[in-house]
């Protein structure tokens, strides 16, 4: 590994020669600077790290230290003021503003030691979740610059008849980067305050196709209440995405969880007044508990899937599942399984009254849907 280089900053010529000494022994690089100006000449090398006395005779140790972290190309250069116990209360406030952290003299040299590793380390790991941040951001505005969100869509069936009721548009990034799962994508977006921006594009696109390629049926669309806080919800919102409210269907996904409780029902109500319907995702996971679908009152319960797999096998999941399905039907509210993957699941939640299902075994998510899936239906 190379050696790291320590800019030390001591008008004492003893103390500075002895305290680099030390530290070289220790396998760092020092460069001695004996007065301000002089510091602030050699900090155009970029160290790893400034060692710096707060009284100088030239420039004073905390105006150096606001001259660093003034300048972008050196802010990121952690510094280390070395004091006195007798610095005033004024002082000390001065220095924490610039250093990243201080330390009294009398001090142990293994001590001194100890700051600037920690002091190093921790500089490294914030430098490396900076770039990580850098590198995230950039490839999200990439995605929504060229708008690369890709709607998918997933049949969900009318357990009566076997024939959809609508589908579901689920968005994916088309990237073969680190984003490429929707999951993280999504996770970053709302991360990095570029949520709303990515939910837009993936409704007005969502819309788009199922307008010219399915026109029946409701059309589920995914959303946070993040994302209702954050707009209108009202007419002119949606026509300004080009989407009609009629056959809307929002589903409330687990990703956030509700904040401005009276906004974001006022921004509910905005929408039942155009026509749109309302489902909660993920009952049993999550934030999706009961009393959410109490606050939320939906037209649609989707029981989440961890519920469903495998309930053939499991009693307790069938009677939690029978709850929710009791507790619906008493308050007019259609319930759908998520997540069937086999037959005997798809028995079972029939068995317990389930009103409609969605998952692999019946249809997989598709970038490609027609008219004719409401024709045809599912024949097993």
């Amino acid at each position: 590994m190379a050696q790291r280089q320590i800019l030390l900053v001591e008008d004492d010529k003893t103390l500075a020669q002895s305290t680099a000494g030390f530290l070289e022994s220790h396998q760092y690089r020092v460069d001695i600077a004996y007065g301000g100006a002089d510091a602030l000449e050699r900090i155009q090398g970029a160290p790893d790290l400034v060692l710096i006395e707060h009284l100088l005779p030239d420039v004073k140790g905390a105006e150096i230290c606001q001259r660093i972290k003034g300048d972008p190309r050196l802010s990121h250069i952690p510094i280390i003021v070395l004091t006195d116990h007798g610095v005033s209360a004024e002082e000390l406030e001065s220095l924490y503003a610039y250093g990243d952290d201080h330390i009294a003299r009398p001090f142990d040299n293994k001590e001194l030691l100890a700051r600037i590793e920690v002091v190093l380390r921790r500089t490294h790991v914030s430098r490396q979740a900076k770039e990580e941040k850098e590198i995230v951001t950039k490839e999200l505005k990439k995605i929504i610059s060229h708008e690369l969100i890709v709607p998918f869509f997933q049949p969900i069936y009318s357990m009566q008849t076997l024939k959809p009721l609508g589908v579901e548009a689920l968005s994916r990034p088309s990237t073969d980067t680190f984003l490429s799962s929707p999951e993280l994508f999504f996770k970053a977006a709302l991360t990095f305050g570029m949520y709303s921006q990515v939910e837009k594009i993936a409704w007005r696109k969502a819309f788009a196709y199922w307008k010219e390629h399915i026109g029946e049926g409701k059309l589920f669309l995914n959303c946070t209440p993040h994302f209702i806080d954050n707009n209108p919800m009202d007419e002119a919102f949606l026509k300004g995405m080009g989407i009609d409210s009629r056959p809307l269907v929002i589903e409330l996904t687990e990703r956030t969880a509700i904040r401005n409780h009276a906004l974001f029902t006022d921004r509910l109500n905005n929408l039942r007044y155009l026509g749109v319907q309302i489902a909660v995702d993920d009952v049993g996971s999550g934030f999706a508990s009961l009393d959410t679908v109490a606050e939320v009152r939906p037209d649609y319960v989707k029981v989440d899937l961890s519920l469903i797999c495998d309930i053939h096998f499991d009693s307790l999941k069938k009677n939690i599942v029978h709850s929710i399905v009791e507790f619906c039907r008493k308050s007019d509210i259609l319930t759908i399984a998520e997540g069937i993957e086999k037959k005997e699941e798809l028995s079972i939640v029939k068995e317990l009254g389930i009103d409609a299902v969605q998952g692999y075994l019946l249809a997989r998510p598709a970038q490609e849907v027609s008219r004719a899936i409401f024709l045809e239906g599912w024949n097993g």
